[in-house]
């Protein structure tokens, strides 16, 4: 009797595990709200297997952002300062300190292009589990202490350069077209400032949001090896924007809930920028710049901690994207199938 109760019990787990993972199953046609429950569920339940396969590049790029955020912060407002004091003694910037600018401002780009790849990288490692929950319908344990996929890597990498290259291109086309009016017209930019700035915000959101089928192609483009991406622009773009108002609503509920978790965990960094820019416009006035010999650590430390719990949260948006990728393929896979029983 015992034993007959123990396999029904036994079985009534088994069962609801199954229900279970059938629900989190990513090939299911979802609504937007679901989308958002799914992703958080996901991220939230796995959390610690995602943390032990990604720490470690996470961390690096936290190191990436310390030094980025250091040097920006440090730097920035120095350039800034001195280039008004030189406009006001010399009416000009001197040639040496301009070149030494350019180079600064170069390191800064550098950087920031630095910071970019380790996000992917860093990314990767989780959109590596993603695959295998694809795949599998569960994540496992990593089985070592660094489980990266070289292949997830390069293809995050690729995968995100391009996607910010198609969404640039507009944006520079832009700004060339103003420079050459300019160059037609001397004092076009001034004359029309007014319009020309609310012109280009205007085309900086329509860019923006016809941009968003582009975040659905990209994870088809790291879900489905080995496609190319430019083929997968090619053929996916027109899917993604039929969804485009799905695509709206959680990306924006998503983006608005990591947002403001990020403005709460990058405080201490905002206030140190805050702080140094301050006492470098103090300088103007002839006030002392009164910040401690340790501020260089003080921002670095912060900023990279700062950026390293920041990761973990965004990586919310990642996995909102993978459960609305898989929503728009099932969706797909619904209306291909109805016509096939119509014909």
């Amino acid at each position: 009797m015992n034993y007959e109760l123990f396999r029904t019990f036994a079985a009534l787990i088994a069962k609801k595990a199954m229900e279970k993972q059938q629900e989190m199953s990513l090939m299911k046609p979802r609504s937007y709200r679901s989308v958002l429950i799914a992703g958080f569920r996901l991220y939230t339940e796995n959390f610690r297997r995602l943390f032990k396969a990604s720490w470690q590049m996470a961390l690096l790029y936290a190191v990436a952002c310390g030094i980025f955020g250091t040097l920006s912060v440090i730097k920035l407002p120095e350039i800034v300062v001195a280039i008004i004091q030189q406009l006001t003694v010399y009416h000009g910037i001197l040639p040496e300190a301009f070149i030494q600018y350019l180079i600064t401002f170069a390191e800064i780009m550098g950087l920031l292009i630095v910071a970019i790849a380790t996000l992917a990288l860093a990314s990767a490692t989780i959109l590596n589990k993603l695959k295998e929950h694809k795949e599998t319908d569960v994540i496992s344990i990593p089985p070592h202490w660094f489980s990266a996929s070289p292949q997830m890597m390069g293809r995050s990498l690729k995968g995100i350069f391009f996607t910010l290259l198609v969404i640039l291109i507009p944006v520079i086309l832009m700004m060339l077209a103003i420079a050459g009016a300019e160059a037609f017209s001397p004092q076009f930019i001034s004359k029309h400032i007014i319009t020309l700035v609310a012109t280009f915000c205007i085309g900086l959101l329509i860019i923006l949001l016809l941009a968003l089928p582009l975040f659905y192609v990209l994870m088809k483009y790291l879900m489905e090896a080995p496609c190319s991406y430019w083929h997968t622009l090619s053929s996916s773009y027109s899917r993604g924007m039929r969804h485009w108002g799905s695509l709206f609503v959680v990306f924006f509920v998503s983006t608005l809930l990591v947002e403001i978790a990020a403005l709460i965990i990058m405080l201490p960094a905002h206030i140190l920028s805050i702080a140094n820019q301050q006492a470098q416009m103090g300088v103007l006035i002839g006030d002392p710049l009164g910040m401690p010999s340790y501020m260089s650590t003080l921002t670095f430390i912060t900023f990279m901690l700062c950026c390293f719990i920041e990761f973990y949260v965004s990586q919310v948006m990642l996995v909102h994207n993978y459960y609305i990728y898989g929503a728009i393929e099932s969706k797909e896979q619904e209306n291909e199938q109805q016509k096939l029983d119509i014909q």
